[in-house]
C-alpha cells in the first residue's frame, strides 16, 4: 500500500466562501471538505473456475497423453491511501446533497492460478502492478440531530462511478521475461451509501472536522485473454478467454476538515 501527499489545501476552502454561515447547518448552507481516503477492495475481485485438457506433465515422453484439470483464476487487489474531495449543500434542513471524489487509489493487482487435476495441485502467481482507480459518487444525505448542534452524525445514499484506468492492457502472466496475455480493466455505475460526521472546531466556528465510511458497489469489467500460455509452475494451458465483471465491493474511510458557508 502507499500513501499519497494531499494535493488540496486548506485554504482552498476558505477562498471559496462568499459570506460567513452561522453556527447552525441550514438549508443555504454549503461545506467545501478535503482529507485523506483510505479505500479497502475486497480480497478477491475476480475468481472464476475452467475445465481445460493439458498434456499430461507425469508423462513427458508421449505427445498424445492428456489429463483434465480444474484451473481457477482470480485477481487481488490492495489498498491504498490517496486524497478526496466533496461538497455538501443544505437543500433544506436535515436533507443535503453531497458530490464526492475519490482520486486514483493506486491498488496493486496479482493474478493467481490454482491446478488440480490427477496428481497435480500447483498454483502460479503474477504480479500486475497497481491500478489507479477513482470514485466519484452522488449522495442525498439526512442530519438527524437539531440544527443547532455543532456535532452533526449524518447518513446517505446514492450512486457511484468507479474507473479503473478504462481500456488499459496489462500482460496475464510473465514466463521466462516473455509476456503472455492481456488483461483490460473497465468501469462501472453502483450504488453506494454511507454514514459520517461533521465536527465544528467549537460552537460559533464555521471549520470543522470530518469522517465518514462508505461502502460502494462496483463492478467494473475484466477481460482475460491468453493463448499457448506456459506457466510459472512449467504447466502448459491453451487459449483462456474470459469477460466477466469484478466484485470491487469496496469500502472507504475518510478523514478531512472543511469550511461551511452560505451563499
Amino acid at each position: 500500500m502507499r500513501t499519497k501527499s494531499l494535493l488540496f489545501p486548506l485554504a482552498v476552502a476558505a477562498a471559496s466562501a462568499t459570506s460567513p454561515a452561522f453556527a447552525d447547518f441550514n438549508a443555504g448552507d454549503f461545506i467545501l471538505r478535503v482529507g485523506a481516503g483510505y479505500m479497502e477492495a475486497d480480497d478477491s475481485v475476480f475468481s472464476r473456475p475452467e475445465r481445460v485438457v493439458i498434456p499430461d506433465p507425469n508423462n513427458p515422453n508421449d505427445p498424445d497423453a492428456t489429463i483434465t484439470v480444474d484451473i481457477r483464476e482470480s485477481v487481488g487487489l490492495d489498498n491504498d491511501t490517496t486524497w478526496f474531495i466533496n461538497g455538501t449543500y443544505f437543500i433544506m434542513d436535515h436533507v443535503a446533497v453531497e458530490l464526492y471524489h475519490l482520486n486514483s487509489a493506486d491498488l496493486d493487482a496479482n493474478f493467481n492460478t490454482d491446478i488440480r487435476g490427477a496428481g497435480i495441485n500447483a498454483r502460479s502467481s503474477n504480479g500486475l502492478g497497481d491500478f489507479e482507480t477513482s470514485v466519484t459518487s452522488f449522495f442525498v444525505d439526512w442530519y438527524p440531530v437539531c440544527v443547532e448542534s455543532w456535532i452533526q452524525p449524518y447518513m446517505g445514499i446514492g450512486v457511484n462511478y468507479t474507473d479503473i484506468e478504462q481500456d488499459f492492457l496489462r500482460p496475464a502472466f510473465t514466463y521466462d521475461n516473455v509476456n503472455y496475455g492481456l488483461i483490460n480493466l473497465g468501469s462501472s455505475w453502483g450504488w453506494t451509501a454511507q454514514i459520517g460526521v461533521d465536527i465544528e472546531f467549537g460552537r460559533n466556528a464555521n471549520w470543522l472536522f470530518n469522517a465518514s465510511a462508505m461502502y460502494v458497489d462496483a463492478e467494473p469489467e475484466i477481460e482475460i485473454g491468453v493463448d499457448s500460455v506456459v506457466l510459472s509452475n512449467g504447466l502448459a494451458v491453451n487459449s483462456i478467454r474470459y469477460r466477466d465483471d469484478l466484485d470491487l465491493d469496496a469500502w472507504i474511510f475518510n478523514l478531512g476538515v472543511g469550511y461551511k458557508f452560505s451563499f
